[in-house]
């Protein structure tokens, strides 16, 4: 059933409740909302039925992005990559017709364009919407993606600084780029947790929001906590900015190096120090896996002088 009523503000507010599903929209005027409403009561009886509605992926993915994606940590990012998918022709597919060929179309169109690893990011949040749109919002019978191979995962980046480039980096640097380089070869910290930095007790850097999703502890070598006195002072897309145009000036010259890889870089050197538990715990790796196959490089000749 639906309800309207008149804003102080002017504008037009329908609320729709039917099966105990409750949503709101406003507009400017009423036929609009009403509009609104009798699309959406549509949509619910079509979900109670076990009935696709009458609407395409485009409309799924506004609706996704209106309702999921806001307020998760990662809300810029969706919401960029969400405007793009609704331009691609796969938006303009209905639902009822929507089957594995459009999003495998859909996939293969873009291997061509952009690397594995970004469209495996942009199949899981395709993904994403698709079941919740079938476990809660009931617009779809099945997940298209039922059957679709995955891209294969791309070998691991293994690209790390040498100490000649670590030289010619804080040599050319500013004072404050130097520094943040030297933190983040001292603590494997990412550009986006040295910018957010701000709890430091002791000799222990305290990120309550890293890239993991949970808070981690960071400890810090004497050489950090004297850079974190001194002060950082960046934010992370001035870091990342500032760092690749230092790698292309002429004196510098340093090809293949991002930001990042001063991470891989730090999780090498301190792979020489700490075991691979302790590695995880400082890096915030779930999978020790990680530590073992990846970063850790521990020599068989290493490993026959501790036997």
């Amino acid at each position: 059933m639906a309800t309207y009523r008149r804003l102080p503000s002017g504008l037009w507010q329908a609320q729709v409740f039917r099966r105990g599903i409750r949503r709101s929209e406003t507009r400017p005027n009423k036929g609009a909302v009403q509009a609104w409403a009798a699309q959406v009561e549509a949509e619910i009886m079509a979900g109670v039925r076990g009935e696709v509605p009458n609407l395409t992926v485009a409309a799924l993915l506004k609706r996704y992005g209106k309702e999921v994606s806001a307020g998760k940590k990662g809300e810029r990012w969706e919401n960029v990559r969400l405007k793009a998918l609704q331009r691609d022709r796969l938006a303009l597919v209905k639902l009822r017709h929507l089957d594995s060929p459009h999003v495998s179309d859909w996939q293969q169109r873009r291997l061509q364009a952009v690397s594995a690893a970004s469209v495996r990011r942009e199949r899981n949040l395709l993904n994403a919407a698709f079941e919740i749109a079938r476990k809660e919002w009931r617009w779809l019978t099945k997940n298209p993606f039922i059957g679709v191979r995955r891209p294969k995962d791309s070998r691991p980046r293994s690209r790390i600084a040498t100490p000649a480039e670590i030289a010619k980096l804080t040599a050319a640097a500013s004072p404050a780029l130097a520094r943040v380089i030297a933190f983040a070869l001292e603590t494997g910290m990412r550009a986006s947790e040295i910018a957010a930095l701000r709890d430091v007790r002791g000799r222990v850097a305290y990120l309550a929001d890293s890239k993991t999703g949970w808070a981690r502890e960071v400890p810090l070598s004497a050489k950090a906590l004297e850079i974190w006195e001194q002060g950082l002072g960046l934010t992370a897309g001035s870091i990342s900015a500032l760092f690749a145009r230092l790698c292309e000036e002429k004196e510098v010259g340093i090809k293949g190096l991002t930001f990042h890889d001063l991470r891989h870089t730090a999780a090498t050197r301190l792979s020489k120090k700490l075991d691979a538990w302790e590695l995880c715990k400082m890096f915030g790796w779930k999978d020790p896996k990680i530590a073992l196959n990846v970063y850790y490089k521990a020599d068989a000749e290493t490993m026959a002088d501790k036997l």
